[in-house]
């Protein structure tokens, strides 16, 4: 140590460009956002079947509103499934993985189907349960009917350009070399 001015417990510096870039934030943060809203899925999935099952009156009530048995029991299930694969999404996106935002891709297309379905469904119920109330009544609830059920595809698509950017997606891992 001939330099007097060199600091021994400092790391060592380097000329040397490594090339390293700093990762995008926004695979953290959307798999974040991905496992808490898969978790209250996975939650309220198992709470909508355990009720189901528990508690026939709730399920009944249900029914009287012009809901049918089976839809709502296979709704609980599609919702327990597909929280399960946001859970699966959450957690590879939270580890930099591509199959993580392939997945969120697939899972997008699939939410989008699923709300025209239930989109159409609802409808239908919602026009025979106010159908004997005043025009401006069926006419809100319609309107909710419709905002919530495009809503979450409008706001996955955006996720999705978000997660197909270039730089996004080169701060993924490939899992070819996993």
């Amino acid at each position: 140590m001939n330099n007097t001015n060199e600091n021994p417990y400092a790391t060592p510096s380097s000329d040397v460009n490594t090339g390293h870039q700093s990762r995008s934030s926004i695979p953290k943060v959307i798999g974040i956002i991905s496992l808490i809203f898969a978790i209250l899925g996975i939650l309220g999935s198992i709470g909508g079947l355990a009720a189901s099952f528990f508690l026939p009156q709730m399920l009944e009530a249900q029914v009287n509103m012009g809901f049918d048995k089976n839809y709502l029991l296979a709704m609980n299930v599609i919702g327990l499934i597909t929280s399960l694969w946001a859970l699966f999404i959450g957690l590879k996106l939270l580890k930099y993985q591509d199959k993580g935002r392939r997945h969120f891709n697939y899972y997008t297309i699939f939410t989008i189907l699923m709300s025209i379905v239930t989109f159409f469904y609802t409808k239908n119920i919602t026009e025979k349960l106010y159908a004997n109330t005043d025009a401006g009544t069926a006419m809100d609830m319609s309107l909710i009917s419709s905002l919530s059920a495009f809503v979450a595809p409008v706001l996955m698509v955006i996720i999705v350009l978000l997660l197909n950017q270039k730089k996004v997606k080169e701060s993924l891992n490939d899992n070819l070399n996993q």
